[in-house]
């Protein structure tokens, strides 16, 4: 019996990631292992299923774990001898990457579900850029969450092109359509709008993840005010936590009507939230690939999203749903216009992307794919 671990920073990232695809490893015969910083719920849940590891780790800059953690994967991976170790987040697959190669672990993957130093400037981008280098070179396959993404890392000299492939079209575990039923969006529609009067009888456009300057909120903020200055008939629903405090520039958000922060949301009823708005708009600066945008299609929203690596691939450009520049107000403003004025091309948008994910994102399919893959890396 082959032995996997599967390694994260955090438990979070294995719930909504990793745990999806490990009943398929099961039936296959596999002895699983999982490893992050777990709390007691999760390891309650899942230890009777699955061996569960649990290694302290921070999601932020440890120089403690830099130096710590390494060795604290080298000496469980010397007592379990596993055969596949597989490792997402910065962090996590840093420390892992150089523990399993010491350890001679046969089968070292990385997936690259994001680069991060693609957001940063001067010095703190030279040192992740070699993080990054590190942590690919230490692995045997690299998996990056899409072909763009993978074009991109290549031409950083990040590793070979024949260490990496995407899986399918690009992603991680798909969208689960089961909990994305577009038959129950009118109800959920309804419900929203009730909840919060300000989006009645509007064109919503809808951000949903964090309130960060990377994921462009600032942008969209801006585009939005030219927008409203335009029409009266739209508003703005922002769902997600703010990670950084808005600067007094943006003092002006807090009185507007039309824009409404429902905050966080469990994720489990996000598809209520997106049903409510006509449009999803998500001016990342940078994206593995963009879980986002694949469930707000499976809800039947177009989508106003940057022409970046990852939701440049999501979407089918001009069908279901249209690109702006990264950090420019302009072309965002001139995307979002489009919407309000092109309705039938809207909801002819909105059709199309619930058909691409049913294609090529559902759940269904990505796991497949998964599996299929480190079976053949497992293999050869």
């Amino acid at each position: 019996m082959k032995k996997l671990c599967f390694i994260t920073t955090l438990d979070v990232t294995q719930t909504s990631f990793i745990v999806p695809v490990l009943p398929l490893f099961k039936a296959q015969g596999y002895d699983i292992t999982i490893m992050c910083a777990m709390s007691d719920d999760f390891y309650e849940r899942y230890s009777k299923e699955y061996h569960c590891i649990n290694v302290r780790m921070h999601r932020g800059t440890s120089v403690v774990d830099l130096v710590r953690m390494p060795f604290v994967f080298y000496r469980i991976f010397r007592r379990e001898h596993f055969d596949m170790v597989q490792y997402a987040t910065p962090n996590a697959s840093l420390y892992a990457s150089f523990a399993a190669k010491w350890a001679k672990v046969p089968k070292r993957i990385y997936c690259q579900w994001g680069i991060r130093y693609v957001g940063c400037s001067g010095i703190l981008r030279s040192v992740l850029k070699t993080f990054e280098k590190w942590t690919s070179r230490n692995s045997t396959h690299i998996r990056p969450a899409s072909w763009k993404n993978l074009d991109y890392a290549v031409s950083e000299g990040l590793y070979r092109r024949e260490k990496a492939a995407a899986i399918g079209d690009g992603g991680t575990v798909g969208v689960d359509l089961k909990n994305y039923s577009i038959e129950k969006k009118p109800i959920y529609k309804a419900e929203i709008r009730e909840k919060y009067p300000a989006l009645k009888d509007k064109i919503v456009y809808c951000f949903v993840g964090r309130l960060s300057r990377d994921k462009g909120s600032f942008e969209l903020l801006d585009a939005f005010r030219k927008l409203s200055d335009d029409r009266q008939d739209v508003v703005l629903m922002l769902v997600g936590r703010a990670e950084t405090e808005f600067p007094e520039a943006y003092s002006w958000v807090k009185d507007r009507k039309d824009i409404v922060f429902t905050g966080p949301v469990p994720s489990n009823i996000v598809c209520q939230y997106m049903s409510a708005a006509d449009v999803l708009v998500h001016p990342s600066y940078r994206e593995g690939f963009s879980m986002v945008i694949q469930e707000a299609m499976a809800m039947g929203l177009p989508v106003v999203t940057t022409d970046i690596p990852g939701p440049s691939e999501v979407i089918e450009k001009d069908v279901t749903g249209i690109l702006a520049k990264a950090r420019d107000v302009d072309t965002l403003y001139e995307c979002m216009k489009w919407m309000a004025e092109n309705p039938e091309k809207r909801e002819a948008m909105g059709l199309a992307g619930r058909k691409r994910c049913e294609d090529h994102f559902s759940r269904e399919r990505m796991l497949k794919l998964t599996l299929e893959d480190r079976e053949k890396i497992l293999q050869d």
